[in-house]
């Protein structure tokens, strides 16, 4: 992302909040959820 928004093709993206965490909150993958857990 830092790398997008370095480059000219982010020269129009201005005050925007951007997730990044690999995808979980797309999945809403929460603890225990499908035999996921949280950490170790």
């Amino acid at each position: 992302m830092v790398l997008f928004l370095c480059s000219d093709k982010a020269g129009f993206i201005t005050g925007e909040n951007i997730c990044i965490d690999g995808g979980m909150t797309k999945q809403m993958i929460y603890h225990d959820d499908c035999g996921w857990k949280l950490g170790k």
